[in-house]
């Protein structure tokens, strides 16, 4: 028998090893998970946008978005992408000269509001990235606020 005196109730070694182990991986586990979901987006109650392009006559004209149909719209944009609409990414903005640029201020209900600025570079059609999806939505949302 080895040095160590064996008590009965002593789990053996392994048993304590493949507890830690477990213990460690369901802590992993659930870190990831509460990190890893789709970034919750503060009830928005009205969202100003205006978009700039460096053509002649182009319309800068700040629009007031408070309908709850293009809100859900933005905000289902926001939820596909997993945008941090507080923190957004500068980097994913398009890198280019002549592209289209789209100011956003987005007005919650808790009183407080934040600034997003996209530029796309390419035509104003959804392209698969929240930056040229966005846009493509601006775009839609002015055409329309626009029309006679």
């Amino acid at each position: 028998m080895s040095a160590r005196s064996f008590k009965l109730g002593d789990p053996p070694r392994t048993v304590v090893w493949i507890s830690a182990v477990l213990a460690v991986g369901l802590a992993v586990f659930f870190a990831v998970q509460l990190f890893s979901r789709p970034v919750s987006l503060a009830p928005i109650e009205k969202i100003e946008f205006s978009q700039y392009q460096a053509v002649p006559n182009f319309s800068d004209t700040v629009h007031v978005v408070s309908d709850e149909k293009r809100i859900d719209e933005f905000r289902a944009l926001v939820r596909q992408y997993s945008i941090d609409v507080r923190n957004f990414d500068d980097s994913l903005n398009d890198d280019c000269t002549g592209g289209l640029a789209t100011s956003i201020t987005l007005h919650f209900t808790d009183s407080t509001s934040h600034k997003l600025q996209i530029y796309d570079c390419g035509k104003p059609v959804a392209g698969g990235t929240f930056v040229s999806d966005a846009t493509a939505l601006f775009v839609g949302w002015r055409a329309a606020d626009s029309a006679p």
